[in-house]
Protein backbone atom coordinates (compact mmCIF):
# COMPACT_ATOMS: atom_id res chain seq x y z
CA UNK A 1 0.00 0.00 0.00
CA UNK A 2 2.37 2.77 0.99
CA UNK A 3 4.86 1.89 -2.70
CA UNK A 4 0.97 2.76 -3.92
CA UNK A 5 1.15 6.06 -1.77
CA UNK A 6 4.68 6.79 -3.13
CA UNK A 7 4.22 6.37 -7.01
CA UNK A 8 1.36 8.17 -6.49
CA UNK A 9 3.26 11.19 -4.94
CA UNK A 10 6.27 10.81 -7.27
CA UNK A 11 3.60 10.59 -10.32
CA UNK A 12 1.93 14.16 -8.81
CA UNK A 13 5.58 15.86 -8.72
CA UNK A 14 6.88 15.00 -11.68
CA UNK A 15 3.34 16.21 -13.92
CA UNK A 16 3.94 19.48 -11.54
CA UNK A 17 6.85 20.37 -13.04
CA UNK A 18 5.85 19.40 -16.15
CA UNK A 19 3.56 21.80 -15.94
CA UNK A 20 5.80 24.55 -14.27
CA UNK A 21 8.22 24.02 -16.34
CA UNK A 22 5.82 24.57 -19.47
CA UNK A 23 4.13 27.64 -17.75
CA UNK A 24 7.95 29.11 -16.86
CA UNK A 25 8.93 28.91 -20.78
CA UNK A 26 5.66 30.30 -22.13
CA UNK A 27 6.34 33.30 -19.78
CA UNK A 28 9.97 33.36 -20.88
CA UNK A 29 9.67 32.93 -24.93
CA UNK A 30 9.11 35.54 -27.22
CA UNK A 31 6.91 33.57 -28.76
CA UNK A 32 4.25 33.40 -26.59
CA UNK A 33 1.50 34.34 -28.51
CA UNK A 34 1.77 31.58 -31.43
CA UNK A 35 2.48 29.05 -28.38
CA UNK A 36 -1.17 30.08 -26.94
CA UNK A 37 -3.05 30.55 -30.72
CA UNK A 38 -1.70 26.84 -31.14
CA UNK A 39 -2.96 25.51 -27.73
CA UNK A 40 -6.13 27.74 -27.92
CA UNK A 41 -6.51 25.19 -31.68
CA UNK A 42 -5.53 22.08 -29.96
CA UNK A 43 -8.45 22.84 -27.60
CA UNK A 44 -11.23 24.04 -29.32
CA UNK A 45 -10.13 20.13 -31.98
CA UNK A 46 -10.40 18.60 -28.72
CA UNK A 47 -13.38 20.06 -27.54
CA UNK A 48 -15.36 19.66 -30.87
CA UNK A 49 -14.08 16.07 -30.76
CA UNK A 50 -15.65 15.63 -27.66
CA UNK A 51 -18.89 16.92 -28.66
CA UNK A 52 -19.70 14.86 -31.21
CA UNK A 53 -18.53 11.84 -29.56
CA UNK A 54 -21.69 12.82 -27.01
CA UNK A 55 -23.82 13.84 -29.60
CA UNK A 56 -23.53 10.42 -31.39
CA UNK A 57 -23.57 8.75 -28.00
CA UNK A 58 -27.02 10.35 -27.79
CA UNK A 59 -27.75 9.78 -31.01
CA UNK A 60 -27.43 6.07 -30.51
CA UNK A 61 -29.31 6.01 -27.14
CA UNK A 62 -32.10 7.23 -29.08
CA UNK A 63 -31.93 5.11 -31.87
CA UNK A 64 -31.56 1.76 -29.22
CA UNK A 65 -34.84 3.46 -27.54
CA UNK A 66 -36.91 3.94 -30.69
CA UNK A 67 -36.29 -0.02 -31.59
CA UNK A 68 -36.72 -0.90 -28.02
CA UNK A 69 -40.33 0.83 -27.90
CA UNK A 70 -41.01 -0.77 -30.82
CA UNK A 71 -40.38 -4.13 -30.78
CA UNK A 72 -42.51 -3.60 -27.13
CA UNK A 73 -45.42 -2.38 -29.16
CA UNK A 74 -45.02 -5.67 -31.84
CA UNK A 75 -44.80 -8.26 -28.92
Amino acid sequence: MKRNVDSKLLLGLVIGGAIGAAVGYLAATDKKEQLLNDLNEIIAKAKNAFTSAVSTYRESKTETAIVDSEAQSEA
